[in-house]
């Protein structure tokens, strides 16, 4: 078949992938607006509320709270972890995937066997269900990405998902605590250590069509894998085929 051939898609369909792909969609794009709402459409991901996230565009810097408070901070940072050890199918599969909880009970059967969240995980071991965590990064269905070539190629895990190693590194602060009498005057102040978590799992990129080509221009990996042919795969790697099989 034709690369240029429409199939069952239709001109109007893809002239709407074009344009959601374009890295043209700000905020109001993707909420909609009183006069104007975002319907359902099958070009892009309609996350429930607290279940997912839109895997591309704008920015929030917000995260979803997942089944189980896992710090890659502990395991990336502290312990020196390869990301390919949990998500073993990056270098080999167009997904990433997530590690079955027999892979954290390698460790986990002898470590921290005690902690509230590891019992959470041991529970889904035993019982065999997975743990339902909730996508941070979910391209459009119109995208066709492929971990394994990235891996593959030599780009970094951080340059698209951020950086993940500081990611529930334990943090402390210093907050002020006022106390105030009932004519609103402040009769004693106080600081107060707090401790917490860095961030959430959140997407810092916007994933959008724009940032994938600026990549797949200048990336290093281009001329360091295919030297006098690298010009070449250039113009290949910004072929509308490439990404919109």
């Amino acid at each position: 078949m034709s690369r240029f051939t429409t199939n069952t898609m239709g001109l109007a369909t893809i002239a709407a992938v074009v344009v959601l792909s374009a890295g043209c969609l700000n905020e109001q794009a993707y909420q909609g607006t009183e006069d104007f709402p975002r319907h359902t459409n099958n070009l892009l991901p309609d996350p429930i509320e607290g279940e997912a996230q839109i895997g591309a565009g704008l920015v929030t810097g917000e995260g979803l709270e997942q089944p189980i408070a896992f710090p890659h901070y502990t395991h990336v940072t502290d312990l020196g972890m390869q990301c390919e050890y949990c998500h073993q199918a990056a270098r080999k599969s167009i997904h990433a995937g997530v590690p079955q909880t027999s892979t954290c009970m390698n460790c986990h059967k002898y470590v921290k066997t005690d902690s509230p969240e590891i019992q959470k995980v041991k529970a889904s071991y035993d019982s065999g269900n997975p743990i339902s965590w909730k996508k941070v990064h979910d391209l459009p269905d119109y995208v066709h990405f492929a971990h394994k070539r990235h891996v593959q190629a030599g780009v970094d895990c951080t340059e698209c998902h951020g950086l993940m190693g500081l990611q529930g590194q334990p943090t402390t602060w210093t907050e002020t605590v006022k106390e105030y009498n009932e004519a609103g005057e402040v009769t004693h102040v106080e600081n107060v250590a707090k401790e917490g978590i860095r961030w959430p799992v959140v997407r810092e990129t916007t994933m959008q069509m724009g940032w994938c080509l600026d990549c797949h221009g200048g990336h290093p990996s281009i001329d360091e894998n295919y030297g006098d042919q690298a010009d070449l795969r250039r113009a290949e790697l910004k072929d509308c085929w490439t990404c919109h099989k």
